[in-house]
């Protein structure tokens, strides 16, 4: 047969970890989890934010913004990491534009989530530090300026993995589409500092510097408490806060470092596969335990989550009613109309009757 007439085969996709199912389950059943537990609660904190009152407030605005984050990662990237771990990335073997997608809203997002737990942290400290410059760095003007500059950011992060410094790809280790860390390990390393890094160093300024400000205003505070015969001291809110406050650094740092450490001396990704994934998974749990510390730490969360459910469930409600007074008054419609055609029927008939 001449060589020419042999038709090319299609190529044929394989993941060496498909036949790993303990680990492939249990990445399974944990991105379920993170997926449905991080969808409700971002989604919590934004209702929170527009349904009670006190909430409404501009530091908030980051907030918001994080949980918008979060729910990029909890209800985007983690749908398509079930698709991926049920499929084992065959799903996405001929659908490289998805892949590519998903790779840069995975990098961006994964990136305005931490840089909003910066903006956050940058907003406290200079609200408790320096007040009388919050109105002039703070403001709705500057407000509708910052956010959108740090999604613009965070997108610039990604965007040499369009031109070549890297790239997106499908994860086998972790069954998942995003950016390749040994293709370019300068890019790797380049992602560590501009989306861990860097955030990482405004959390830790910003949360120590407050904390020495709290201590110092405290021995003051205490001092003139002392001369005026009152006992004065730090609020509760503001010790609440300050709580608050170490809790989300801690948290944060717990769950970026071990990947960061990871991609940053494995850059030929010889290390075991299950150690991938359970820094990967842990990265991404970030993304929903954020409404689950506002809640445990935070009273006003608490009380906004709870009217954002109450406007909720009287919504449904009031359209379940809607729905149900509208077929009432359709079969009473109807009733009457059936009772009106037999009246008039019999009418008609009397009327026969008495002509003949």
């Amino acid at each position: 047969m001449d060589s020419s007439e042999i038709l090319p085969t299609e190529e044929v996709f394989f993941n060496p970890f498909s036949t790993d199912v303990v680990v492939n389950n249990c990445l399974l059943v944990v991105t379920i989890l993170l997926s449905t537990v991080g969808v409700i609660g971002n989604t919590l904190v934004i209702g929170s934010v527009f349904a009670y009152k006190p909430l409404r407030r501009l530091g908030n605005a980051f907030i918001v913004n994080l949980a918008v984050a979060d729910l990029f990662v909890s209800a985007f990237i983690n749908y398509f990491g079930i698709i991926g771990v049920l499929t084992h990335g065959e799903y996405f073997h001929k659908k490289p534009f998805l892949c590519e997608l998903i790779g840069i809203v995975c990098i961006t997002s994964c990136s305005c989530s931490l840089w909003s737990v910066a903006a956050i942290s940058l907003n406290r400290y200079v609200a408790i530090c320096h007040r009388l410059y919050y109105p002039r760095i703070f403001n709705r003007y500057t407000m509708m300026a910052i956010i959108p500059l740090m999604w613009t950011i965070c997108f610039c992060i990604d965007m040499p993995n369009l031109f070549g410094w890297g790239a997106h790809s499908f994860d086998a280790r972790v069954m998942l589409c995003t950016y390749d860390y040994m293709k370019s390990y300068s890019y790797t390393i380049f992602f560590i500092i501009t989306g861990f890094l860097i955030p990482l160093v405004a959390v830790i300024f910003s949360y120590t510097t407050i904390f020495r400000y709290a201590r110092a205003i405290k021995k003051d505070v205490e001092r003139i408490s002392k001369q005026d015969g009152q006992p004065k001291g730090i609020k509760d809110s503001d010790r609440r806060l300050l709580r608050s406050i170490m809790i989300i650094m801690v948290v944060f740092f717990t769950m970026w470092s071990p990947y960061s450490v990871v991609v940053f001396f494995d850059y030929q990704g010889q290390w075991p596969r299950a150690l991938y994934v359970f820094t990967v998974v842990l990265a991404h749990l970030n993304s929903c335990v954020n409404s689950i510390l506002y809640a445990a730490t935070n009273k006003m969360f608490r009380k906004g989550y709870a009217q954002f459910l109450k406007v909720t469930l009287c919504m449904i409600c009031y359209q379940l009613g809607s729905k149900s007074l509208d077929h009432d008054n359709f079969s009473s419609s109807t009733g009457s109309s059936t009772v009106s055609a037999r009246v008039l029927k019999r009418g008609h008939a009397a009327q026969n009757t008495v002509r003949q």
